[in-house]
C-alpha cells in the first residue's frame, strides 16, 4: 500500500488554497502534478474531495499519496539495447512517447522503465521521465537513453550540453535531395502552444545544427542519413522543411501526404558510460518501410 501523507493545517497556512498547501509539501512536484492529484481524488481535505482553489483552514487534515508513482508497463514495443550499472538503452517503436505528462499516463517509455527498471524513476529530477536524459517525439522510433542513479543522469545530461553525445538519424524526405549539406537556421517555438518551431532570422531563437546526407534517391522521395550536435526540438523535422524538403507523413512541417507514420528513426547514439568511462555506440536499425517508402 501506498505510504500517505497526512497534515493539519497550521495557523500560518490559514485560507491558503488547497493547491499552494500542497506546493509547500511537495515541494519536488510541479504545479501540473498537484494539479493532477487533486483532480484524480488522490488529496483530500478532511476525507472529502476539494478543487485546488478551494481554501483550507485552521485544522483541517490534509491526506494525499506521499509520494506520486509512475504505472509499470512492460508489455510496451520497446526493446533494451544495452544496459550497464549507470544507464539503459532503449529502442522504441513509433508512436509511443518518451515521458508522461501525468501520473496517470500508461503508454511512454518511462512506464517501461518504471516496470522493467525501476530505479530509474530516482536518477532524474522528475519521475514522469523515467531518466530519461533525452526525448523523441513520440512519432519518431529508435534510440532512448535514460540513467539509473542521480549522478549518471548528471554525468549524460552534461555531455548532451557539452555536445559530445553523436546522435545519429534516418528520415525519408520529399523530392530528390542529390547533394550533402548542413543546416544552421535558428528555430523558436511557434503555434498556440509553442508546440512547433519556425526558422527566425541570426541572433534570435535557438542555435541548431543539421548535418544530411542522402543514401538513395528517387524522382519522388530520398532517405538521408542525418547527424545533430545540438538537441533543439523539432530540429530535424524544421530544418528539412525549410530545405523544402519535409520528412514524409510530417503534415506540420509541410509534407502533402498523410502516411502510415513520421519517417524519421533515431538510427545511432554515441556518449561516455558513466559506469566504464568508455565510448559507447548503440544503434536501432531502421523500420523495413523505410527503404519501401524511399523509392
Amino acid at each position: 500500500m501506498a505510504e500517505i501523507y497526512q497534515g493539519v493545517v497550521a495557523a500560518s497556512e490559514e485560507a491558503l488554497r488547497l493547491d499552494a498547501f500542497l506546493a509547500r509539501h511537495f515541494s519536488r512536484l510541479s504545479r501540473r502534478e498537484i494539479a493532477e492529484l487533486i483532480a484524480s481524488g488522490q488529496a483530500r481535505v478532511n476525507g472529502r474531495l476539494s478543487k485546488k482553489g478551494a481554501r483550507v483552514h485552521l485544522g483541517d487534515t490534509i491526506t494525499a499519496p506521499a509520494v506520486l508513482t509512475l504505472s509499470a508497463n512492460a508489455a510496451l514495443s520497446i526493446r533494451v539495447i544495452y544496459a550497464d550499472s549507470a544507464l539503459i538503452v532503449l529502442d522504441k517503436a513509433a508512436g509511443i512517447p518518451s515521458v508522461a505528462l501525468r501520473h496517470s499516463e500508461t503508454n511512454t517509455a518511462a512506464n517501461f522503465l518504471a516496470a522493467c527498471f525501476p530505479e530509474t524513476l530516482r536518477a532524474g529530477p522528475r519521475s514522469l521521465e523515467g531518466g530519461l536524459v533525452h526525448r523523441l517525439d513520440s512519432a519518431t522510433s529508435g534510440v532512448l537513453l535514460a540513467a539509473r542513479t542521480p549522478d549518471a543522469y548528471a554525468s549524460l545530461r552534461e555531455q548532451f550540453r557539452a555536445r559530445t553525445v553523436d546522435k545519429q538519424y534516418l528520415a525519408v524526405v520529399e523530392g530528390c535531395l542529390q547533394s550533402s549539406g548542413q543546416v544552421t537556421f535558428r528555430l523558436t517555438p511557434s503555434g498556440p502552444r509553442g508546440q512547433h518551431m519556425r526558422v527566425v532570422v541570426d541572433g534570435q531563437g535557438q542555435e541548431a545544427s543539421t548535418i544530411y546526407a542522402p543514401i538513395a534517391t528517387s524522382e519522388r522521395r530520398t532517405l538521408l542519413r542525418v547527424s545533430i550536435t545540438t538537441g533543439v526540438r523539432h530540429q530535424i523535422r524544421a530544418h528539412l522543411a525549410a530545405l523544402g524538403h519535409p520528412i514524409v507523413g510530417d503534415t506540420h512541417y509541410g509534407s502533402p501526404h498523410r502516411a502510415p507514420r513520421l519517417y524519421l528513426h533515431a538510427e545511432a547514439l554515441t556518449f561516455i558510460s558513466p559506469a566504464t568511462s568508455q565510448r559507447v555506440h548503440c544503434t536501432s536499425p531502421a523500420p523495413p518501410d523505410f527503404f519501401a517508402t524511399a523509392e
